[in-house]
């Protein structure tokens, strides 16, 4: 008996320690390093404002998981697996992805689309453009609406492109996502977002440098787009404070707190239990 009580409280802590070892557990305890918010599962990493304005976003159907959002004071920044499914059929296996995305609160990119040339996800609307750069063209589809996208070629994105071949990158409106066609394990996990918030801040140096030199020609938005641009950042702190999600994890966790007491009293139960059949053969 107290071999068997030995062995289910070894048990109990062998499952105990797991969960703490899953995915969304390691993900979360980052998410609280990096003062973020963490949702297990999330409908949208957009706002319904922008939702339709990255072709990313339309392509296939997609489920969130592991969602991280914090904010700045330029832009709202989420990070999180992202499950695409080819089809509606609920057999077909998804394609697992780890994507980062960023809403400018009050300022617009210029419309860009950078996919390796075997993605999925590289057809576009938009017109094809070509960098003159053999170890870029080779290997990426860029698209540009408008000349006004080659201001965020910068140097520094230039290098990264040249330097890694699986990079997807889309700006349109106030919207950027970005995802390296993988699911980021725990130890790439951040420095995969610290990478994406290095890409975000050139692109937000580069349209505060241009606005300041010439602001007739920059994408920062016009008196009647600033009222819209408003009305996101309002969206985006709505959505970003909507108590759903966090009440389902407390929910499960409450479940998951529910069972650790459960276990206890079996334990303690079958300790009792095996304190009285041992005395009762004693005084036999």
């Amino acid at each position: 008996m107290n071999i068997l009580l030995g062995l289910l409280v070894l048990a109990a802590i062998a499952g105990l320690a797991a969960t703490t070892r899953t995915r969304t557990a390691q993900i979360a305890r980052m998410a609280k390093l990096n003062g973020c918010r963490f949702d297990r599962e999330k409908d949208s990493v957009t706002t319904e404002l922008t939702a339709g304005r990255l072709e990313f976003f339309t392509l296939f159907f997609h489920q969130y998981q592991n969602v991280c959002t914090c904010s700045d004071n330029l832009a709202f920044i989420r990070v999180a697996d992202d499950n695409i499914y080819a089809d509606d059929n609920p057999k077909t296996k998804p394609a697992r992805i780890t994507i980062f995305t960023a809403e400018l609160k009050k300022r617009q990119f210029p419309a860009l689309k950078i996919a390796p040339i075997d993605s999925p996800f590289a057809p576009s609307q938009y017109a094809l453009m070509k960098t003159n750069i053999p170890a870029i063209d080779s290997r990426y589809r860029i698209h540009a609406p408008t000349p006004a996208a080659a201001l965020v070629l910068t140097p520094f994105i230039i290098g990264l492109l040249k330097t890694r071949k699986n990079i997807y990158l889309e700006l349109n409106d106030n919207a950027l996502v970005y995802h390296e066609n993988a699911q980021m394990s725990i130890a790439e996990f951040q420095p995969f977002r610290f990478r994406a918030i290095q890409i975000l801040r050139e692109f937000e140096n580069v349209i505060l440098k241009l606005d300041q030199a010439n602001p007739s020609t920059t994408a920062t938005l016009t008196p009647t787009a600033q009222d819209a641009a408003e009305q996101r950042a309002e969206a985006m702190l709505k959505a970003l404070c909507t108590p759903q999600n966090p009440v389902q994890m407390r929910e499960g966790n409450g479940w998951r707190g529910m069972w650790i007491i459960v276990l206890l009293a079996v334990l303690l139960g079958m300790s009792f239990l095996s304190w009285f059949i041992l005395n009762n053969w004693t005084a036999r």
